[in-house]
């Protein structure tokens, strides 16, 4: 570029550099968005892909009764296998120094003398067991650290019904459970109630009943495709049969694999969706601007052109303003993107435990970020270029003709206008008149207002989320586990321990539901009819009656199988008699955690060839929480596997998502308030600029800065206040779409509108609006109006 050329752009730069830093920031706020997001996509992703390529995560697991080695051997030469290994998982209770009561876990074999096939470990402490005989353990290190529990600790452990003194010798993560929940289900990891040990195979067998034999088959596809897994699943289900088949997971279903999937997802949408808002504003606000710049440059313009500078040199002159613009911005984003992604990838890393997942700098994402951001402001100078460079020199070179005051379509209704006093019709007049400006301003309102509505509009879903399912759905205190369903006659002497004033027992059962085509399995909630403890509600809250035959749906599980009420479906136990039967779906209830169906528990035991029997107990406790006692008494039955208190895993909930929550809040309202600050900002200097003749006269003839900041202030109000009302439709409808968004077979975020969120939103918006005119008042107030009245021709 001219020297000549240069040093004016640097100066017309450094002359708008308070007025051209919230454009910087809007851009950086896109760019790093999209740098932040995507950068730690690829960091989860990369360390997801290989954490479970190097520790050889399984392709499935079957869950069965009770498998001799030969038959797993056997079976691995089926068509589509690789390899297959048997193992041997048992629920354990954990009595761990300094806690009042046993903890619920799950105790894995590792085989003697080697190194498993599938899903093994990752040592972060200690040593692998020393001989598979002795009583060694190598604990989850999640759970480990929650208790600060370090090797040469010892801890209790009741298998079946022996009680084991156990030696802890290491601490090691697994692929399998890279996020660490209960397998009751939940939504966010919690080693501090349930954890995961780690056995010599040979012990385990001793104290399981299980020599010579497995309960759990791993291993590992030769053909990943969804229809092939279902093929090759379905043959070695069938192999297997004679040995009590009672649950066949593919990977895609399990529940640590399903977060960070449904987590990644989410982030992919939003690294993309984000930048697009941010640097859209920015192209409209830089539209404004460069205009506004040619109007003022005008004649010199046509001087330039008169000395003989080309019209290519004035694009790339006027172009590079633009580029400057997005340059500066790209590069603020890219800083503002690294800092972003590292404060993701320490969020993540309290939820999941991936080794390798730490923040790497991407060098191409970051220029893709600054491409995008000199794409976009070159977008935005593009008609300000085109305008500089249509103009004739001889006709530059004059004044631009005044703009036209012809009426507006307001002043046509003389009832109204009539009304108005000056300060109203001239801030109407300038909305008018300046329709694209106006536009643009509202527009940038309108985004914000949606972008804070809907974040706190997820807070909002989130509370009720909880609310729903731990206050109006579930009413107990106590959640008791058994380790094998028993008779219903066999649960009623519970009530009489001290502590509990009401029981209800559940059947939980696992099924295949067939809907033609479509086929899922789930867990079945056998309830009693007159149940109070679990109550089943339908979309409008109310209470729905338990049939006696039949079943009770989730939405979102009706949704899958296309299932309505009325409608038929077969259904397949997978334990007991597994005889296919159909049954008729008497209702659709409402539910945002897992996949829910409910029956009559009776008539679920009877589908089973059985007498009513429960495997967990609902408790109303007459005090405060598991007492000792309680907690002793309930010890004492060899059926009990372990006890939850519904109030704990509120709090626990409560605690894990609100600093998440509190930081994404505050960082999402920022980021909306710079749009909305920038916007008004940037539209009341340009207009500060075509008026200042019209400032000065209204000095001059007596109006104080106060008074005339006021005609910027209502004319900002009067657009913002128009954008505030669509914005909050609009963050209505993103929140609903949010919903949409967040809608897995694991979890569901409703979408909750209330009018205390509307009022927060709006009062915001209102607050960073009353910052930007405070700016605006002092710009005025430090104008020197005289000089604005001399006529420069």
């Amino acid at each position: 570029m001219n020297p000549v050329l240069q040093r004016k752009l640097r100066r017309d730069l450094w002359q708008r550099k308070w007025q051209l830093l919230t454009l910087f920031s809007i851009i950086a706020i896109g760019v790093g968005a999209y740098i932040g997001m995507a950068g730690t996509w690829r960091d989860m992703d990369g360390a997801r892909h290989a954490y479970y390529r190097d520790y050889h995560l399984s392709d499935f697991l079957i869950d069965l009764k009770r498998a001799p080695e030969w038959a797993v051997t056997d079976a691995a030469h089926l068509p589509g296998m690789i390899r297959l290994e048997g193992r041997i998982s048992l629920p354990v209770l954990l009595d761990l120094p300094g806690t009042n009561q046993p903890i619920t876990g799950q105790a894995i074999s590792l085989p003697d003398q080697r190194e498993p096939a599938f899903n093994q470990l990752l040592l972060r402490s200690g040593s692998r067991l020393s001989d598979p005989d002795r009583a060694e353990v190598i604990l989850n290190h999640a759970f480990a650290a929650a208790h600060g529990l370090k090797p040469g600790d010892r801890i209790r452990a009741l298998l079946l019904e022996s009680q084991q003194d156990l030696l802890v010798v290491g601490t090691a993560q697994s692929p399998e459970f890279v996020y660490l929940i209960s397998p009751s289900g939940g939504l966010a990891p919690d080693p501090k109630n349930f954890g995961v040990i780690y056995l010599g195979e040979s012990f385990l067998r001793q104290r399981s009943d299980l020599q010579g034999a497995y309960n759990q088959v791993l291993g590992r596809l030769a053909d990943p495709r969804p229809a092939a897994v279902k093929n090759s699943l379905q043959a070695l289900a069938e192999r297997l049969d004679p040995f009590g088949v009672s649950l066949t997971t593919p990977l895609s279903e399990q529940a640590s694999f399903r977060f960070l999937q449904d987590e990644l997802t989410g982030l992919e949408v939003q690294s993309r969706i984000m930048p697009m808002i941010f640097l859209s504003v920015a192209a409209l606000v830089l539209h404004v601007l460069i205009g506004r710049l040619v109007n003022q440059q005008r004649t010199l313009i046509g001087t330039l052109r008169a000395l003989g500078y080309a019209r290519s040199t004035l694009i790339r002159h006027y172009l590079a303003y633009g580029l400057a613009v997005g340059t500066i911005g790209g590069l603020l984003g890219i800083m503002l993107g690294i800092w972003l992604q590292s404060a993701m990838v320490a969020i993540y890393r309290g939820f999941y435990e991936l080794p390798g997942l730490v923040a790497h700098h991407y060098w191409d994402l970051s220029l893709i970020g600054l491409a995008i951001s000199l794409l976009f402001a070159a977008l935005g100078s593009l008609s300000g270029v085109r305008r500089a460079t249509q103009l004739q020199p001889a006709e530059a070179m004059r004044p631009p003709a005044p703009q036209r005051g012809g009426h507006i379509l307001l002043e046509s209704v003389h009832p109204l206008w009539r009304r108005l006093n000056f300060r109203w019709r001239s801030i109407l007049r300038s909305v008018f008149r300046n329709p694209f400006r106006s536009f643009v301003s509202l527009l940038a309102s309108l985004i914000a207002t949606a972008l804070i509505f809907a974040t706190f509009s997820m807070i909002d879903a989130l509370d009720h989320l909880m609310g729903y399912e731990f206050e109006q759905l579930s009413h107990q205190d106590l959640t008791i586990s058994l380790r094998d369903p028993v008779a219903l006659a066999a649960t009623r002497e519970i009530v009489s321990l001290p502590g509990i004033s009401l029981i209800e027992p559940e059947l939980l059962v696992s099924c295949d539901l067939v809907n033609g085509p479509r086929q899922k399995r789930i867990a079945i909630t056998g309830l009693s009819p007159d149940a109070r403890l679990h109550t089943p509600l339908d979309s409008q809250g109310r209470r729905v009656a338990i049939p006696p035959r039949g079943l009770i749906l989730g939405r979102k599980l009706a949704e899958i199988l296309r299932l309505a009420p009325g409608d038929r479906v077969e259904l397949r136990p997978l334990i007991g008699r597994r005889i296919p039967t159909e049954a008729t779906v008497a209702a659709v209830v409402e539910s945002y955690l897992g996949l829910a169906a409910y029956a009559d528990i009776t008539y679920l035991s009877r589908l089973l060839g059985e007498q009513p029997l429960a495997n967990q107990l609902l408790a109303k406790s007459a005090g405060a929480g598991i007492g000792e006692r309680l907690q002793h008494q309930l010890q004492q039955r060899p059926a009990y596997l372990g006890a939850s208190e519904r109030r704990q895993v509120l709090a626990q909930l409560d605690a894990t998502f609100g600093e998440t929550m509190g930081s994404m809040i505050f960082v999402m309202v920022l980021f909306a308030g710079m749009i909305a600050f920038g916007s008004v900002l940037n539209t009341a200097m340009v207009s500060l600029n075509e008026r200042q003749q019209e400032i000065g006269t209204l000095r001059v003839i007596g109006y104080s800065s106060l008074q005339v900041s006021g005609l910027f202030f209502g004319e900002s109000l009067l657009l913002n206040t128009l954008g505030m009302a669509l914005g909050l439709y609009g963050g209505v409808l993103l929140s609903h779409g949010l919903s949409l968004l967040y809608s897995t077979e694991l979890y569901r975020f409703p979408a909750i509108i209330l009018p205390g969120t509307l009022l927060i939103s709006a009062l915001l918006m209102l607050l960073f609006l009353l910052l930007a005119q405070g700016l605006v008042y002092l710009i005025i107030r430090r104008l020197n109006w005289l000089e604005s009245l001399k006529v420069k021709e």
